[in-house]
């Protein structure tokens, strides 16, 4: 039974995401997540008061996706700082293709629709950010030391820039349905440290 409970609330997780991304926040209803998923209203509330848990836990879903794709990605010491940044960039730009070019940044989708008054989600989101900035900042110290980026770059300035870009190219890719832009950007960035 728990089984079964925790497959349906993935499986809800999953489900109001792709409608968050298709219709937005506002105008996605509990009932038509209950539709969509068939999974049963009780089950639905079971693991969701309402909409807004609802929304934390998708967000905490692309967390989780976001981490375990960078963790992937870095945990392959044997290629260069770069080679692994653009492995973690292509699971990203395969999973927005996947997606039908929708929530682009699932992240910064889901916070502009969020309403104002839902605090934790821009606590969440912040936090997310400040984690992936610092993680780049290491990264582009250690392609310092390693010699792959110049060495007078600072880091942290680095990060942010690099985090900046990465967010309009995944911008551009949801607009022009092409994720390849999120490769060839960064590229052109990564040409511009070396």
């Amino acid at each position: 039974m728990t089984i079964n409970k925790t497959a349906n609330k993935q499986h809800v997780i999953d489900v109001a995401s792709q409608l968050f991304f298709e219709q937005g926040f506002v105008y996605t209803s509990m009932d038509e997540i209950v539709r969509a998923s068939k999974v049963s209203k009780s089950n639905v509330y079971y693991h969701f008061a309402n909409k807004d848990e609802l929304l934390l836990a998708v967000i905490d879903h692309w967390m989780e996706t976001y981490r375990m794709e960078l963790e992937s990605a870095l945990s392959r010491v044997k290629l260069t700082v770069e080679e692994r940044i653009i492995l973690f960039l292509s699971s990203l730009a395969t999973g927005i293709e996947s997606r039908g070019y929708q929530g682009g940044c699932p992240f910064i989708t889901l916070s502009i629709q969020a309403p104002n008054e839902e605090t934790k989600v821009k606590e969440k989101i912040t936090a997310f950010f400040a984690q992936l900035t610092t993680i780049c900042g290491q990264l582009i110290q250690e392609g310092i030391e390693k010699n792959e980026f110049s060495t007078t770059l600072d880091p942290n300035e680095v990060a942010n820039l690099f985090i900046t870009n990465l967010e309009g190219a995944l911008f551009l890719a949801e607009v022009k349905k092409d994720n390849q832009i999120i490769i060839t950007t960064a590229k052109q960035l990564f040409t511009l440290l070396r």
